[in-house]
């Protein structure tokens, strides 16, 4: 399914926090992402990629469908937070490789059908074959980051960029000689800051209507050196 914002069942309502220790000068820390973040995350991928899909899961079941798909066993392998001073996720994003990678047993479509229903659910997988690229496949070299999302009021304070350092080391923990992401081609911002990490574009790929002229954005694929 292409719904990886790209691409829920508890309250939207802020829960307590525990105090982060490790935030530093700047405010923020990075850990790797735990079930307990899930409506967070949620929040957060919803606010960088909602739009993508026409506003469908802004909408409360949604929400919650990605909510709950972030409590599936295996579904934050590869997945960082950025938290603030108070443990509260204000940044995501993931790294897949061949070795490590999200995983959902099938179980992510039916929560999909269960929260959307039946005819919503097939016109958004619909909609995403037509407009998404399909997912790339890192090969055994690479290591491919994704969902990369900041909260409005911590952008251009380096959140982004740390989850990206932190991930090009892990990526080069795991023996990855590379690493790719993929970005809307009109999404000026994200693809000013990997060409200051030192991506490079090395294709464009789209969805089917990306071909038409009226048609979704294409995406770029970018490409770095470890």
């Amino acid at each position: 399914m292409a719904h990886q914002p790209t691409q829920s069942g508890a309250s939207s309502a802020p829960q307590a926090q525990t105090p982060n220790p490790g935030a530093d000068a700047s405010g923020f820390a990075l850990r790797p992402a735990t079930r307990s973040d899930a409506g967070a995350i949620a929040d957060l991928l919803l606010e960088g990629f909602g739009h993508e899909y026409g506003g469908w899961l802004h909408r409360r079941a949604g929400r919650r469908f990605i909510e709950r798909i972030h409590t599936l066993p295996g579904r934050l392998y590869g997945l960082l937070v950025a938290v603030d001073s108070a443990n509260r996720p204000i940044g995501v994003a993931g790294l897949r490789t061949r070795e490590v990678h999200p995983r959902s047993d099938g179980l992510e479509e039916r929560m999909l059908f269960e929260e959307l229903g039946v005819g919503r659910a097939l016109l958004l997988d619909l909609r995403a074959a037509l407009t998404e690229p399909p997912m790339y496949q890192p090969r055994s070299h690479e290591a491919y980051i994704y969902s990369v999302a900041v909260t409005a009021a911590w952008r251009r304070r380096g959140v982004a960029s740390a989850l990206l350092t932190a991930l090009h080391d892990r990526a080069r923990s795991y023996g990855k000689t590379s690493v790719l992401l993929e970005v809307a081609a009109n999404n000026q911002a994200a693809c000013r800051l990997y060409l200051h990490h030192g991506y490079v574009v090395v294709g464009r790929r789209r969805g089917l209507l990306g071909w038409l002229p009226l048609g979704a954005p294409t995406h770029l694929l970018m490409h770095k050196e470890l």
